[in-house]
């Protein structure tokens, strides 16, 4: 499986390299488009009033109680109102004020979160002076005694913010992830694809191959049919000598009438002739018709005599080469 998909990487090498440009690309825009994040943290602790604590104590001692004023301040920095003064600050800031978690007293948290490292810190210093201004407010309003107001201290405030690169993180693994399925998922089919057309192509050539090979013609290297050589038309024999080769009796009379002269001696022919005048006969009819090529010596020779007859099958020699034949 793994050899198989290293190989179609290998075939198809064009397509990956195409798609890892691109997921470099596509990577590096998710990166640019979600910078990292600057956070800061500040706690504000409430106090008791000076009537809360007896002579001589220690205020520290007396901090229950005030979580529910605190719970009250937080509730305020929740509201459209409060969003609208920390959106004149920082447009891009978040931030969220609740009672800490960590701690079992009057401890309010505040986190801000934004593009910014600067605008963190000055959310983070808006929000922490108005947690007392509005304490104070609400009391005032309220027409508490001046010897039983709470106060605040801020616990601690950070100076610099903390760089938080979780959402780059995210967002760059998932666009390098999805540019690296995109281009196997391309490779992949691509390549299936011209493996089957290839197999395909293989198969119809093979197809013309076998047809062709009955008639002799061959296929290119791309698997269309070469063109049929055009076939030469054979010389056609005449056909009185393929009826001669073709009847074993014709063939012996040819022989017959188809006599030699050697060393000036007569052989007597068919007909009782002397096969000089016979030959004399057919040196005749030769220069008559040496001009018609594909005329056999019988025929020339029945042309210069037409009243002679063909040999009958009744005579003794044709019955007895008939004979032999059989």
């Amino acid at each position: 499986m793994i050899l198989d998909a290293l190989r179609a990487m290998a075939r198809r090498w064009y397509i990956v390299l195409a798609g890892l440009l691109l997921t470099a690309g596509l990577t590096w825009t998710a990166y640019q488009s979600t910078p990292p994040e600057y956070q800061a943290r500040g706690l504000v602790l409430l106090l008791p009033g000076a009537n809360a604590v007896p002579a001589g104590g220690n205020p520290f001692l007396a901090l229950s109680g005030l979580e529910q004023p605190a719970s009250i301040v937080v509730a305020y920095f929740a509201s459209a109102a409060a969003q609208a003064e920390v959106a004149d600050v920082s447009a891009s800031a978040d931030f969220a004020v609740q009672l800490d978690a960590s701690t079992r007293g009057p401890v309010i948290a505040i986190d801000v979160t934004d593009d910014t490292a600067d605008g963190a810190i000055a959310t983070l210093d808006f929000l922490t002076q108005r947690v007392p201004e509005e304490l104070a407010r609400l009391q005032g309003e309220l027409g508490a005694p001046a010897d039983s107001i709470i106060t605040s201290m801020p616990l601690v405030v950070d100076d610099e913010p903390e760089t938080d690169n979780s959402g780059t993180i995210r967002i760059t693994i998932a666009a390098l992830a999805l540019g690296i399925v995109v281009t196997g998922i391309a490779t992949f089919t691509l390549d299936g694809m011209l493996m089957r057309r290839r197999t395909r192509r293989k198969a119809r050539a093979a197809s013309f191959t076998a047809e062709d090979s009955f008639a002799g013609v061959g296929t290119d290297h791309d698997g269309t049919p070469k063109s049929a050589a055009p076939l030469v038309p054979e010389e056609t024999a005449p056909a009185e000598e393929t009826a001669l080769a073709d009847d074993p009796l014709l063939a012996d009379l040819a022989d017959e009438e188809f006599v030699t002269v050697s060393d000036g001696q007569e052989t007597p022919d068919g007909d009782g002739t002397s096969s000089s005048n016979a030959v004399a006969e057919d040196d005749e009819t030769d220069d008559a018709a040496t001009a018609t090529p594909g005329i056999s010596r019988s025929a020339r020779h029945r042309a210069s005599d037409p009243d002679a007859e063909s040999p009958d099958a009744d005579s003794p020699r044709v019955g007895a080469r008939a004979g032999r034949h059989r």
